[in-house]
């Protein structure tokens, strides 16, 4: 006879994650262009805008993130889910974009900043303003080393 597994339950990991809700409009700039060298990390720039609205799923449980984007005039949509992994109380984010990726980063909280970290990408999210401004700051490692992705400042609309 199976065990029953016991339910998940909210902790002080998914109250903290309250600091992404809303919604939020960042202007900034994307690289990781064909120019872009390690001479030259931030060499030919694409301008970003986006909007992107985070709120808790039914339940608690998962806070949604839907971000629309215009970079270098195109649309760079992503979908993301942070949670909380019940077996390690440790929060995670599972994201998926309309280029076809889907990435699975570790989150990790110190004060006002959160690290976003995966093998490919990384990202620091610090939250000023009391809580109203998110500066973010991307890099992904093309080769042997970090490089600028993006840099971009969101600010809460709601």
């Amino acid at each position: 006879m199976s065990a029953t597994p016991r339910s998940p339950q909210r902790t002080a990991q998914h109250a903290a994650l309250n600091m992404f809700l809303g919604t939020w409009h960042a202007t900034g700039s994307s690289y990781g262009g064909s120019r872009q060298t390690r001479e030259a990390p931030r060499a030919a720039p694409s301008a970003w805008t986006s909007t992107h609205t985070a709120y808790w799923h039914t339940g608690g449980f998962f806070l949604m993130q839907d971000e629309r984007a215009i970079v270098d005039g195109g649309p760079f949509d992503t979908l993301s889910i942070l949670g909380v992994d019940p077996e390690t109380d440790r929060c995670f984010v599972r994201s998926f974009e309309n280029h076809g990726f889907q990435r699975l980063y570790a989150l990790r909280q110190e004060g006002r900043v959160w690290t976003l970290s995966g093998p490919l990408e990384r990202a620091r999210i610090e939250f000023s303003d009391g809580g109203r401004t998110q500066n973010i700051h991307w890099e992904w490692r093309p080769d042997d080393g970090w490089l600028p992705l993006c840099d971009r400042v969101a600010v809460r609309v709601d």
